[in-house]
């Protein structure tokens, strides 16, 4: 695997999460406000999901858009990306979220091979369900977690207090959940899931593919 020269070393730790994936997931449909704890809960949906990560300056920016879907046969939950896609029907655009990411600086040593170092990191994002918020996050080789405790409401938005977000790489798709905290809540619930595979590799400025992680010899995400 050739390492591109242009690569900011900022963003090596996430570029296995550069380049375009598409899959799906599904999105649990909140209980109203106010709703009993008894009371039937609608259940949770079929959606199709975009993810395009890009390296901007030192930072990388994934734009994430999930959309309405509906299925042609029940919903299997082992379905992989491709299954999902084939059997789910793109509806319209639910939401759409720009986050960047600003991995810290770290002078720790190189790892062995296929063992990486964790690398902490903040985020900023917006989306059109009215939500800005700002993360603490941590990547360690092909997985990432980050939260968020400082967010920002639009009127119409809906009150969340915390999110949480997960994501990794298992055989060769990207896989994520995410979850919040409704104001008045005292535990989190699983928002939206889903897997993705890459549809199309991202490349640095000079044109260079970003292939994604090195196993081989030395690994890049330090």
């Amino acid at each position: 695997m050739v390492i591109p020269a242009d690569l900011p070393a900022l963003v090596a730790p996430v570029a296995w999460m550069l380049g375009t994936w598409e899959g799906w997931g599904m999105h649990a449909q909140p209980a109203a406000p106010g709703q009993e704890a008894s009371a039937e809960v609608p259940a949770d949906s079929p959606v199709i999901e975009e993810i395009r990560g890009d390296v901007v300056g030192d930072q990388m920016r994934l734009v994430t858009r999930v959309y309405a879907g509906e299925a042609s046969a029940p919903i299997d939950p082992t379905w992989d990306a491709a299954q999902g896609l084939a059997a789910i029907q793109k509806g319209d655009l639910i939401s759409e979220e720009t986050l960047y990411v600003s991995v810290a600086p770290s002078d720790a040593p190189l790892p062995p091979p296929g063992q990486y170092n964790p690398r902490e990191f903040t985020a900023t994002s917006a989306s059109t369900e009215g939500h800005s918020a700002v993360w603490d996050g941590v990547s360690v080789g092909p997985r990432v977690q980050m939260v968020s405790d400082a967010i920002a409401l639009g009127a119409d938005a809906t009150r969340v207090t915390h999110l949480g977000r997960m994501f990794g790489l298992v055989a060769g798709e990207l896989m994520w959940t995410q979850e919040h905290t409704l104001d008045g809540e005292d535990e989190a619930d699983v928002e939206i899931s889903g897997r993705l595979h890459r549809t199309e590799q991202a490349s640095t400025a000079s044109g260079e593919v970003i292939e994604g992680i090195d196993d081989s010899q030395d690994g890049f995400l330090v």
